[in-house]
Order: structure tokens, then C-alpha cells, then sequence
């Protein structure tokens, strides 16, 4: 115990003798920080952060889950919690510091023990050599393992090996950056209702040279929970907190559970519980007290596993759970990323360039496909017929680019024949029959509004820019219709990212190219 600990408790033992503790406790601003550094003994809540150095870092955010409060300007903190109800503490961790991890996991939390009744958490921050604000995020969706013997996972792969190529395929490319940081997000659904999987999925990333950020989907709670608190302790036991955030560079992250399961105790544990998807009252309260302490000419990037916002057909953003409630709350920063899986297809919506009079004009909305393919199948492409794969999102400053990665493996084998850059998949007219209307079509699996038209040539068109058509994938409605009497969970399923055309008389072959949002070419061939 250092000379400063023991003087202070000394003072704290002689203040109770003398009956004077609540001349103590008024020592203390409006956020539950003491004043001059001092810690206030009904404090259920203590500590300090530091940096590696051993010098005390000011301003740094610490939570308990509900409500947040800022280091001092000697490093300390402290917060008046109910231990009853809190599990965990936990650190925003700052721009200019590394994110510890162990395992691929980021290290920012402390668990309170059961039945304490003050609890001391201190945290060490490793200074970052560089400014690290240019860095990569690696962004999957819905990996969703399932044990090789379930009844589900057998029709054309299995899930765990898919997800096993994803990470293999994720580390080689990690490998291949020097430059700048690499980091990876998982939007949730890591398992499917089973939780012995959890280590499996840890499993995959105990070799990840970076860390990986989760959030909590429906598949990763306890299924026959009697509440939605008791249904994310499995979650919790292997990657902490679900709702935190973290500053990467200059752009702010938050993490969000933003589905409440209902009381599925008459269930059994292998069944799928009922939940609401949106944000409950906690994490309501978290988000509130967090977002108190954040700079509002911030970009966010917000991480759920449902989206809350725009999704196909439907706008979470008026019907989820406190939608009025966090729409309010991030309406008032420079621009928000919103994104998530949960519909294991790929969609964006940029309200900005969608909307006339946009209702969100700084949010846009981003959907990810499921990274290991087709549920149940695991196939090399997910139901709206988009590929295998993950995000690459580059971020320098507040310049946020993105690009789709296919993955490069199958069943541990490199896939000699992938595209280099592959970002759309044409067809010829009625190929193979999963087509009938003699029109070429082409997916562009990660368009948005921002994109450029997509433009056919043939012998007798120059730069026709393609109607879009909502259709299905032709390959992805062809493996629908070979199982769907199998596994009945699969759905016919139409797509906005696909685009058609009629090809010209005597035509024989087509050449279509587009340009993203961001000036990459992109260009396909087909021919018949």
C-alpha cells in the first residue's frame, strides 16, 4: 500500500470516529467525481486510470453499465452504484491509446465480484506510439456456428468450418497491412442458441494479432431465459459488457445490445426465445449518461445487430423499442454510421441521398450480409446472392471508405478462381433457367445511392445505364428451390442490388461497369 492510500484511508478511519463522513461526502461534483482528488467513502465504485508510464490520465470515461463519469485530473474516478445490480466496470478507452487484448478479445472491463459492497477497479492505458488515426476494420456479420451434429448444419457445409475459413482469411489479410492498425467488429449472432459454442467461436479468434469488437445478437442469448438480464450471462462470461464504446482515431464507436428478450423460461434451451428488438430501459440509461460526455461534432459509428434504422420494407427507427428516444439522442452529432446483421442480407440507405426532405440527413443506414454465406446451407453466397465475406472499412481522419472482401476459403482450401476484386455478379439471359425473361442481370451486392449508374455495353449499346429490377439472385434462388422442402426456414428472396436489362439483337456477350461511392471501377463480363 502506497504512502498517499494509507494517509488517505487514515483520514477516512478518523472522519467516521469523529462522526464527520458526511463532511467528507459533500467533497464531490455533480457526475460523482470527488473534488482535489479525493475518493468519497460511500463511493461503491473507485479507482484509477493510468497510463503505462504510471502517469495519471484525466478525462477518460469509466462505466458501470448505467452511468458514467470522467477520470480527474489525478487519474481518479469513482460512482455511486448499486453492486447489485452491476456486473461489470469498464473504460471508454481513449484516442492515443492501444486497445488491449487477449485472445483477440479487448481487455477494457473488470467484473465486480458477487456480494461486494465497494469495489476498487484501476486500469493502465499503453500510450500509442503514432496518432492512429488511419487504421482498417475488418466487419463481420452473423457467423452463427452450430454443432457439426445439429440437424441444421448438415445440407451442403458446416458452419463452424466456414467460420474457421472466415478467420483464417481474415488474418491473412491482417497480416498483409503494416502500415496501421487493424481492428474487427462482429455485429452479433457469433453462435446459434447453442452457448457449449463459445468456445468455439473464441477459439477462432485466440490467434487474431488485432482485437475484435462484439455486439450481442438474438442467437447469443441463453434462449430459455426467464428475463433478458439473465439471458446474456454466457455473452457476458466470455466477451463482457454489451453496451460500451470506444474512441479509434477521431471517430467515436458505440456498441449497442439492442435486443430485449421476453421471458422464454417454458422453452428449452435449444429452442429460439421471443425478444423485441431496440434498446431497453439500461441501456437507454447508459446511452443517455455516455453520450453526456461526448464531443457533438463527433462522427459515430453505431454498432447493433439489428439495424436501428432503415432496413428493407421496414424503419426501426419509428416502431423499435425508445426509437424516439436514441434518433434523438444521435441527431445531434456531425454524421452517424449505423451498422448491423440479423438479415443475413446486404443493404445500405444513405437518407440523404435517398429522401427528398431526409428524415435522418446525417445517418446513414448499413446492413451486412451473412458473412459465412446462407443460413443452414453455409453456401458461397448469402440469400440475396452477395458472397461470402466481410467489410474492409479504411478509415484516415474522418474519411471513412469501405469495400466488400469475398472470403478466399473453403473447407480450409484457398479458392483459386476468386475474383481478385469481385463487387458484382452478372448473368446471361435465362441462365441456366433461373431466369425467364431474356434480360441480363447483374448484383451489385454492396450498392447505395451514392454509387454511379450501372452501365451494360453489347455490340449494338454503349454505356446503357441497367434499370434496377427487385428480383432474386439467380444462383441464390437456385439453391432455395434445391432445399427448401429440407430446411424450411429458407425463403424466396428478392433483392433492391439487382439491376436488368434487355440485351440487344444478335448480341452474344455484355460487358457492365459501375463506380462506387468512393471512384473504384468496378467491371463484369457475361456471355451466352
Amino acid at each position: 500500500m502506497n504512502k498517499r492510500i494509507f494517509i488517505f484511508l487514515f483520514i477516512i478511519g478518523a472522519l467516521c470516529l469523529c462522526g464527520c463522513a458526511d463532511d467528507f461526502a459533500t467533497k464531490i461534483n455533480l457526475d460523482g467525481n470527488s473534488s482535489e482528488g479525493e475518493f468519497n467513502s460511500e463511493a461503491a465504485l473507485y479507482g484509477t486510470v493510468q497510463d503505462n508510464y504510471g502517469k495519471p490520465i484525466a478525462g477518460v470515461l469509466v462505466s458501470d453499465g448505467m452511468q458514467t463519469t470522467e477520470t480527474d485530473a489525478k487519474g481518479n474516478w469513482q460512482l455511486f452504484s448499486d453492486l447489485k445490480l452491476r456486473r461489470f466496470v469498464f473504460v471508454t478507452i481513449p484516442a492515443g491509446y492501444e486497445v488491449p487484448s487477449k485472445n483477440g478479445i479487448p481487455q477494457f472491463w473488470q467484473r465486480i465480484p458477487e456480494n461486494e459492497k465497494q469495489f476498487k477497479a484501476d486500469f493502465t492505458l499503453m500510450k500509442r506510439a503514432g496518432s492512429g488515426d488511419r487504421y482498417t476494420i475488418l466487419m463481420t456479420a452473423d457467423p452463427q456456428i452450430r454443432a457439426k451434429t445439429a440437424g441444421t448444419d448438415k445440407y451442403m457445409f458446416h458452419s463452424i468450418d466456414i467460420y474457421e475459413d472466415m478467420c483464417k482469411d481474415m488474418k491473412e489479410l491482417a497480416a498483409s497491412i503494416t502500415d496501421r492498425p487493424v481492428y474487427s467488429i462482429c455485429l452479433g449472432d457469433m453462435v446459434h442458441n447453442n452457448m457449449s459454442l463459445w468456445e468455439d467461436y473464441c477459439e477462432g479468434l485466440k490467434d487474431f494479432s488485432f482485437p475484435v469488437f462484439h455486439v450481442i445478437g438474438n442467437h447469443d442469448h441463453i434462449q430459455n431465459a426467464a428475463s433478458d438480464d439473465l439471458a446474456v450471462a454466457e455473452y457476458e462470461k466470455y466477451l463482457g459488457p454489451t453496451n460500451y464504446a470506444v474512441d479509434l482515431g477521431q471517430v467515436h464507436y458505440i456498441f449497442l445490445d439492442n435486443i430485449e428478450m421476453a421471458d422464454n423460461s417454458a422453452l428449452t434451451a435449444s429452442a429460439t426465445g421471443a425478444y423485441k428488438n431496440g434498446l431497453s430501459e439500461e441501456a437507454v440509461e447508459w446511452l443517455r449518461s455516455h453520450l453526456s460526455h461526448v464531443d457533438k461534432n463527433k462522427i459515430l459509428m453505431v454498432c447493433g445487430h439489428t439495424s436501428f434504422y432503415k432496413k428493407i420494407g421496414y424503419d426501426p427507427s419509428v416502431s423499435d423499442l425508445n426509437a424516439s428516444v436514441y434518433t434523438g439522442l444521435f441527431s445531434a452529432y456531425k454524421f452517424v454510421h449505423s451498422w448491423a446483421g440479423h438479415n443475413h442480407d446486404y443493404y445500405n440507405y444513405a437518407y440523404a441521398a435517398e429522401e427528398t426532405s431526409p428524415k435522418y440527413p446525417n445517418v446513414e443506414s448499413h446492413i451486412l450480409g451473412r458473412s459465412t454465406g446462407m443460413l443452414g446451407l453455409n453456401a458461397s453466397v448469402t440469400s440475396d446472392g452477395g458472397p461470402r465475406g466481410y467489410l474492409v472499412i479504411d478509415v484516415d481522419g474522418e474519411n471513412i471508405t469501405w469495400k466488400f472482401k469475398a472470403c478466399g476459403y473453403e473447407e480450409g482450401k484457398k479458392l483459386e478462381n476468386l475474383p481478385a476484386d469481385w463487387q458484382l455478379r452478372a448473368y446471361a439471359p435465362n441462365e441456366q433457367g433461373w431466369y425467364t425473361s431474356g434480360k441480363v442481370y447483374v448484383n451489385v451486392w454492396n450498392y447505395d445511392a451514392h454509387w454511379g449508374p450501372v452501365y451494360y455495353s453489347d455490340s449494338g449499346k454503349t454505356k446503357v445505364a441497367m434499370s434496377k429490377d427487385k428480383t432474386h439472385d439467380g444462383y441464390a434462388n437456385s439453391l432455395y428451390e434445391q432445399y427448401k422442402d429440407q430446411y424450411t426456414v429458407l425463403a424466396y428472396t428478392t433483392t433492391p442490388h439487382m439491376f436488368s436489362i434487355e440485351p440487344s439483337e444478335g448480341a452474344t456477350s455484355a460487358t457492365i461497369e459501375t463506380t462506387d461511392r468512393f471512384g473504384n471501377r468496378y467491371t463484369a463480363s457475361v456471355s451466352w
